[in-house]
Order: structure tokens, then C-alpha cells, then sequence
């Protein structure tokens, strides 16, 4: 069963908030879980992808406890689909890049090709003697232009 819940992150633009008197920018993420495994989505640009642009994509799992699950330990896929326009369906294969300026969470760079609202479907598996069981992990995004 999942559960879907939300967590606010700040982030802010500014290397000194206080100095250049700016607030900090609040950002949902959004969080599901799939038995002892959770994942937390964060889609570049600003988690509003525009269609026919590259957007990345990162998901950062974790254990219950919060013991992060590194992308090497896991098999992973990701399933994307529009709910917009049914032909429009792709997978991402575990061939992640890590992008080091988002503490070493794999991303993934993606192209929406429409405008509309598409389901990612992550499922994984533990490799290499990890202690997960198998998930799968539903998130939505909206795709703009």
C-alpha cells in the first residue's frame, strides 16, 4: 500500500540569506512508500518540467529509518507514461548520472515530449546481497510549456 505524504524543503538562491535579504524559496516533494522502501521526487526546473525540454530527474530511496538505498545496490527502472496521450510511453533504464552538487543522488535526464500530466513508475530490487525487499514507487508530475 502507499502512502503519500509531503515534506518542505528550503532552498534558497542566495549563498547568504540574511545579507541579501532574500527569503527562502519553500518547495513540496513529494514522498511515497512501498512497504519498508520510500522515495522522495525532485524534477528539474523548479518541479514544473516543460515539454520538449530536458528536465532531471532525481529520487532519492530510502530504507525505513531512513538508511539511504544507493542507485548501485538497486535495480532499477523507471516506467513513463502520459494519462494525457496514451501512446506516449517510455522506460529509463538503471543508467543513472550522479550529479554531485545534489549530495551523490543519481538523476536521470529526461525529455516530456507534450504538454500534460505523466505518471513515473519506479520499481526496484535488491542486487549485490543488499536487505530490501522489492518496491514500486508512483509519483505524478505535470508538464507544461
Amino acid at each position: 500500500m502507499f502512502e503519500v505524504a509531503s515534506i518542505l524543503l528550503n532552498l534558497s538562491h542566495a549563498p547568504n540569506i540574511e545579507a541579501s535579504g532574500n527569503l527562502p524559496i519553500l518547495l513540496a516533494h513529494e514522498v511515497q512508500t512501498s512497504e519498508e522502501i520510500g522515495g522522495t521526487i525532485h524534477i528539474e526546473p523548479n518541479d514544473r518540467p516543460v515539454a520538449g525540454k530536458k528536465s532531471r530527474i532525481w529520487i532519492a530511496l530510502t530504507k525505513r529509518g531512513g538508511e539511504i538505498i544507493p542507485y548501485a545496490q538497486c535495480n532499477c527502472t523507471m516506467d513513463v507514461r502520459s494519462l494525457t496521450n496514451r501512446n506516449i510511453k517510455f522506460q529509463l533504464s538503471n543508467s543513472l548520472a550522479i550529479i554531485e552538487s545534489y549530495l551523490g543522488i543519481p538523476s536521470k535526464e529526461v525529455i516530456f515530449p507534450e504538454v500534460g500530466r505523466y505518471e513515473l513508475k519506479l520499481r526496484g530490487s535488491a542486487k549485490n546481497g543488499e536487505d530490501f525487499p522489492p518496491f514500486e514507487l508512483t509519483f505524478m508530475t505535470n508538464v507544461g510549456r
